[in-house]
């Protein structure tokens, strides 16, 4: 298998612009997805010699209006390689992550005996002793460490964000800030590219992140153990800390998480969902569900080296490129190395329990 690890240059593309405010008119459905695909043609038997039977990548974002082209949301999906037509569709470029969620969950509900697997291009955790600084007092009588679930419903709850893209995303942040300073006296978030002055929300990278933190209280790394890992191979991975600004991943990964958590419990998926590896463990047996059962994974299309011909825009190349490696690589028997990290015991305990992994990052 060859190794797959995060390439220099932009994960994901931030969407900071937080004056491109839409009206609730510009809302995109399901019906306006700019396709001839319908749902009914994404229905198939499961193919015994994969481990899944559906691919989908889903390029995300963070948008504060509709919007269509680059920077905006993208979704490829295909059959696996051994079904005789391969069922390949065109990339589907998505106004609103709403009308996003939808297109999942028609899919998802329309192939009721499929393994799919979703690749988000979002991080799916924070550095490990963040869920107990963000959900500080708020999970519950029932005290425990707090975990990547503990968060995600955190972000379920706290953020909003409207059918038209509108959210509150730099509110949020910065709430956390004032919150997480008050307690250990560091404000970790950062990245505000709006024109009014925010003393909560910094435009720039604070003193806590320098080589030497601004504070012994402050127990949290910049980055989880997956970028770790991906930077001493000389790499340049973008941290969840930051929100904005070219490259940036952490308001995607707040709306991503936003959306996820709740997508997953609609009554309509029927516990179908689950979130790799924070629900399945980790290694090679992670990679086999039930048919009929969803698996979400974290996965960074900049990662590869990515066909540009394939489409005008970079993100629908991405996501396009991105299902057929799956594809291959299951037909070929590779694709469940993807799941499988060398890691310690310790690392494994932090990864499944708050930090996660980037499918590939082996």
């Amino acid at each position: 298998m060859t190794t797959h690890v995060a390439r220099g240059g932009s994960i994901c593309d931030d969407d900071h612009d937080v004056s491109d405010i839409g009206s609730e008119s510009d809302v995109g459905t399901v019906a306006d997805l700019g396709c001839d695909m319908t749902v009914s043609d994404m229905v198939h038997n499961t193919v015994p010699n994969t481990l899944f039977d559906r691919y989908v990548m889903v390029d995300w974002s963070a948008a504060s209006s509709p919007r269509r082209g680059r920077d905006s949301i993208w979704i490829a999906q295909r059959a696996a390689a051994t079904h005789a037509s391969h069922d390949s569709h065109d990339p589907v470029n998505v106004p609103t992550r709403a009308a996003a969620m939808q297109l999942l969950t028609d899919l998802v509900t329309s192939a009721p005996n499929e393994r799919v697997l979703i690749g988000v291009d979002f991080t799916c955790g924070y550095p490990h002793g963040a869920a107990e600084v963000i959900c500080d007092g708020e999970i519950g009588s029932d005290r425990h460490r707090a975990t990547w679930a503990d968060v995600w419903r955190w972000m379920a709850t706290h953020i909003s964000d409207a059918p038209n893209n509108r959210n509150d995303r730099f509110d949020v942040a910065a709430q956390l800030n004032e919150r997480i300073s008050a307690r250990v006296g560091v404000a970790p978030f950062w990245g505000y590219p709006g024109r009014e002055r925010t003393d909560a929300l910094p435009r720039t990278r604070p003193q806590v992140w320098a080589p030497a933190p601004s504070s012994a209280g402050f127990n949290v790394a910049e980055f989880r153990i997956a970028e770790q890992r991906v930077q001493a191979r000389g790499l340049r991975p973008f941290p969840a800390w930051q929100l904005a600004y070219p490259g940036s991943v952490g308001s995607q990964m707040m709306l991503g998480m936003h959306h996820v958590e709740r997508w997953r419990h609609e009554p309509d998926l029927k516990d179908r969902v689950r979130i790799w590896p924070f629900e399945t463990g980790i290694g090679i047996e992670s990679a086999h569900i039930e048919p009929g059962m969803v698996l979400v994974a974290e996965l960074w299309p900049s990662m590869f080296d990515i066909d540009r011909s394939r489409h005008q825009v970079l993100d629908a190349a991405q996501v396009t490129d991105v299902v057929d490696r799956l594809a291959e690589a299951d037909a070929n028997g590779t694709l469940a190395d993807w799941f499988a990290p060398d890691l310690t015991p310790a690392e494994r305990t932090v990864v499944l329990s708050e930090e996660g992994w980037t499918l590939g990052v082996v």
